[in-house]
Parts: C-alpha cells; structure tokens; sequence
C-alpha cells in the first residue's frame, strides 16, 4: 500500500477515484430512499386514502346502509375496487359494522386486523397512514349529513408488487452505478497514464544526458504544466550542454594560450644561454619575454576576473583618463603580432588629448581585448583601423578589422561567456572570455560595448562608448554583472 501511494500514477488514479467512490453509493441510497419513501410508497398511502374516502361518501350517501348492518354489508358487497385491497367498516364506538373482506374476488391477500392506533387516529375525524412490513394501511373517517363522524373504514394493501418493482430498480441502478466506476476506473487509469507519460519521457531523458553530443529534446505535449515542464527540460539541457562545450573549450584553450607565450619564453631563455655576450640580441629577446609574461598576466588578469564576477564586486578606480595614450601602448604591445601577420595598423586621434572617465588598468585590459581580437581574426596583409571621437558627453573609440565579420545573429551572443562562433572554429586562439569580459568591464565603468558590420568591406566593428565627465562615472566600487 506504501508503495502504491508512492506512485504518482496509482495516486493520480485514486484522486480521481475516491470522490467517484463516495458520492456515487451516496447519491444511489438517497435516489433509493427518494423513489421509494417520497414517490412510490406515498403514492400508494394516497391512493389507498382516496378509496377510502370515495368508500366513505358512498356509506354516507345510503342512509339505509347507516341503520341496517345487512344493508352496509350488501353495499359493500356490491362495491369492486381493482386492486386487492382488505377493508373494515367500524362505528363511533370502533366495534366492527362489517367483517374483513374483499373489495375484489382475490383471495391472494392475508386477513389482517385492523391497526388501533388507525382506527383510534380515523374515529378523532383525521385521514391516518402508515407503511409497515411490506403493507400499506389506511384509515378513513365516515361522517353523517351533519359532518360527525360515525364511523371509520380500513383498509390494507400488499405491497409485494410495489417492492418488486422497486427491487428491480434498485438492481437497475446499482448495475449503472457499477458500470460507471468501471468506466470511471478505466477513465482514471487512461488519464493518469497520458499524465505520467509525459513525466517519464522526462526522467528517461534526464538519464539519459550526455554532453559528448547534443541533447534530444523533449517532446512538449500533454497538460500546460507539463509542456512548461518539458519546455525548461530542454532550454536547461541545452544551456548544460553549451556550458560543458565552453568548458572544455575553455580548458583547451588555456593549455594553447599558455603554450605559446611559454614556448616562446623558453625558446628566447635558450638563445640567451647560447648568446649572451650579444648585447642587442638580449635586449631584443629580453623585450620579447617581456611581451610574453604581460600576455601570461592579460591571460590571468582575464581567468581571474572570470572567477571572481560569480563570487564579489570589482573596485574600480574612476579618474580622467587619456584614451589615445592607453591605444598606442596596447599597440606597442601586440606590435610584434602585427607584424609578424603584416597586418596595416590604421589610427585616427583628435588635435586634442581625449580623456574618458574611467579606471586606467581596465580601460586598457578593454582596448587589449578588443586589438587581440581584431589581430586573431584579420587575416595575413589585412587592416586594422583605431579610431577616438567624441559625441556628446561620450568618448567613442572603434575597432574595425578586414576579417571574415559577424553573423548578425551573433552580435549580442559573442559577448556571453565561453561562447565561440561556430563559424570561426578555424581559429584556435581564444577562450571566449575576452568580449565578455571587455562588455562588462565597460558597463562597469559606465559605459557600452558593441559589435556591428564594418562600414566597407567584409570585417567587424567593435564601438566602445564611455562618459567624458568624472561626474558622469559610476561609483568607485561597481558589479560585474
């Protein structure tokens, strides 16, 4: 029994049961006692008193029957009544004027005796009833010209075809009644099945998860609840399965980005221990492992940030900055991957030092991710264009590259963490923290990051806008969301 309440089909099934299992026997023995105390029993009390009234107005109008007991006994003698119905005919003071008889020529019908309690009820000038053992009795009062009573007559009637009949209604209902909580069991159970279904779909789908290929998505069918159910199945299954891709794009792309600076560190550490004496070659190899280790902090500066947006705020450090200052130093820095892909480096500055209000060491991590990204997806001989503005209140600082571009689809979704283009997969370099990072950072600082076509040509255009005014800055201390 334990185990049944257990199962949410068995409790499905008995909700809808249960009240069907009370109510029902409940409705039938007060259908039962409606049919047979208030219609068919009554109606059998009344038409029993009214024979004895018409008896009665009869006796009254034979005024020789009144005087002579031989006449009253002729009369009723003479009196037939179509249904088997035993009558007494008694005086004022109760003593019977004719003896038990038949108002018809059965003699299928008992001879009882008269009930006192009737005959006493009759004789006070009242019409009593009653329904008894399977008989119905009625006691009518006669009365003489001037209304006294002079008498009463009783009559009985067997009730055995009025129980029969109700017997065969009372089976008639009962195989209905039966008939239908079997239909209402099988009912219930369909039910509870199409409602359970769709719960187990689900519990088979949920074991079934595995992030080495997409998820099979749940059919959305059955109650509102349940499609709702099912419907959030499928979007946390897929949110599941992108963020198991992100990780371990993520863990690929850490060993690739920490590779390479390493790689290279090691590699120029070797031709220092071999060369040493040659002063312009440390110096160069020197300012190479230099750009490595601040490419190994950017990297960590990134995974870093990453952790902490889930757990705490970031302080923020709001002062009037030089943005054309901060371009040309990242520039500086990625200069030898510029050159490395022969990539033309294109800025475009004011007359005039264009300060933003902003955190110095963020607003650069911002620009770095966004020449990074320009670098990784422009092509060997391709164009990189920087250009600061002003409109108003604003510092507007655009990125624009000559590589393959975005898909318009994507121009909110880059910007998510640890997403990567399925289009771009040709490009390993990237954990998909960068954008994230840069948009956030931004809006931290009071500002918005945002992806577009370029003007001309195929490529990418990234504008970054941020308030001139410190006044205009958000606090010191501002969330990442």
């Amino acid at each position: 029994m334990v185990c049944m309440w257990r199962n949410l089909r068995s409790r499905l099934t008995i909700s809808h049961l249960l009240p069907l299992l009370v109510i029902v026997p409940l409705l039938s023995f007060l259908l039962f006692y409606l049919i047979e105390a208030r219609f068919v029993l009554d109606e059998a009390t009344a038409e029993l008193a009214g024979q004895g009234e018409l008896i009665s107005r009869l006796y009254q109008a034979e005024l020789s029957a009144q005087e002579d007991p031989e006449q009253a006994s002729s009369l009723f003698a003479r009196l037939r009544v179509r249904i088997p119905t035993l009558f007494y005919l008694v005086d004022q003071n109760g003593n019977i004027v004719v003896r038990p008889g038949l108002a018809t020529a059965s003699t299928e019908v008992p001879i009882r005796p008269p009930d006192p309690e009737l005959l006493q009820k009759a004789l006070a000038g009242e019409i009593a009833r009653q329904v008894s053992m399977g008989n119905a009795d009625v006691a009518v009062p006669v009365r003489n010209e001037d209304q006294e009573v002079v008498g009463a007559v009783h009559l009985s009637q067997q009730l055995t075809d009025v129980t029969n009949r109700l017997a065969v209604l009372r089976w008639t209902v009962w195989g209905a009644v039966s008939a239908g909580l079997l239909v209402s069991v099988l009912l219930s159970f369909v039910l509870s099945r199409s409602l359970n279904k769709p719960l187990e779909r689900l519990t088979a789908a949920s074991r079934a998860v595995n992030f080495d290929a997409p998820p099979r998505r749940v059919e959305e069918e059955g109650p509102a609840e349940v499609r709702t159910l099912a419907r959030t199945f499928n979007e946390m299954s897929e949110r599941l399965y992108e963020l198991e891709q992100g990780r371990r794009r993520l863990l690929s792309s850490v060993v690739h980005e920490l590779g390479r600076p390493l790689g290279a560190i090691k590699a120029a550490a070797q031709v220092l221990g071999q060369n040493g004496k040659d002063s312009e070659l440390v110096v160069e190899l020197s300012s190479g492992i230099d750009d490595q280790v601040d490419q190994l902090r950017r990297l960590l500066d990134d995974l870093a940030l990453l952790a902490r947006n889930e757990i705490q705020n970031l302080a923020l450090d709001i002062v009037p900055t030089d943005v054309g200052e901060l371009v040309l130093e990242e520039c500086r820095r990625y200069g030898q991957r510029i050159r490395e892909k022969e990539i033309e480096l294109i800025t475009q500055f004011p007359p005039e030092a264009t300060r933003a209000a902003a955190d110095p060491m963020r607003l650069s991590q911002i620009i770095g991710n966004l020449l990074d990204n320009a670098i990784k997806y422009t092509p060997n001989g391709g164009q990189i264009q920087i250009e600061v503005g002003t409109e108003t209140g604003l510092v507007v600082l655009t990125f624009e590259d000559s590589g393959p571009g975005i898909d318009p689809s994507e121009f909110e979704r880059i910007f998510d963490f640890l997403y990567r283009s399925p289009r771009q997969e040709r490009v390993r370099e990237g954990m998909g923290i960068g954008l994230a990072l840069s948009r956030r950072l931004a809006e931290a600082q009071g500002g918005t990051l945002t992806a577009h076509h370029r003007a001309a040509g195929t490529g990418a255009r990234f504008v970054l806008s941020l308030p001139v005014e410190v006044a205009q800055a958000p606090v010191a201390t501002a969330p990442i969301q």
